[in-house]
């Protein structure tokens, strides 16, 4: 005797009502961004072959004991001033992003090697001084950049490059990179440049 039950085959098929099943991980469909916001540079953008598992954002915030010993003339010193664990605040500080991007082309499938040495070069170039001999301030410094995941992930980030490490984990036979892991941390950062010098001063 057969164990096949006599439900109709439509009865157990998902009906699909015309409007498509939402994504269970929207997030995962949107890449990691790093790239210039400096007007022009647009196409110094390095896009993240795989999300980082974490993204370490850290916030200082300085503090520090009063030093009554500085205060001069009618200046009184501060309340609490001979207390061992009085502090005082001593100005706010921008926030600091720690990322990890792997680049690999060991996989079977896995883009082009090159792609890995191009998004290692366009890192380095926004960790480097845009145009040195420009008599224009703002081409006289590293790249102001911005940070995104998605519409609904963190929100963007503006910052410039702080330190960037690069270590190569596997090469090819004749020594072309073949799988590179790059941490970069970024520094927060919302206005880069110089206010002008006043021409009529001398």
């Amino acid at each position: 005797m057969s164990d096949e039950t006599n439900e109709p085959k439509e009865s157990r098929t998902p009906k699909f009502d015309g409007k498509p099943p939402a994504p269970t991980f929207e997030r995962a469909t949107a890449k990691l961004t790093i790239g210039s916001a400096d007007k022009g540079e647009e196409k110094n953008t390095v896009t993240a072959q795989y999300n980082p598992q974490e993204l370490q954002i850290d916030q200082n915030v300085p503090w520090k004991k009063p030093d009554a010993a500085n205060q001069t003339g009618s200046q009184k010193a501060p309340k609490g001033g001979d207390d061992p664990i009085a502090l005082e605040f001593t100005g706010a500080e921008g926030r600091t992003m720690t990322v990890e991007l792997l680049f690999d082309a060991a996989e079977k499938g896995g883009p082009r090697t090159v792609v890995i040495t191009d998004q290692i070069a366009i890192l380095e170039t926004l960790a480097r001084v845009r145009d040195p001999k420009s008599k224009e301030e703002n081409f006289r410094r590293p790249h102001q950049c911005v940070v995104t995941w998605g519409k609904k992930g963190l929100p963007s980030f503006q910052c410039v490059i702080e330190s960037l490490s690069t270590k190569y984990l596997m090469f090819d036979r004749d020594g072309t990179p073949l799988r590179a892991k790059c941490t970069v941390k970024l520094k927060e950062a919302h206005a880069l440049d110089k206010p002008l010098p006043d021409k009529k001063k001398k």
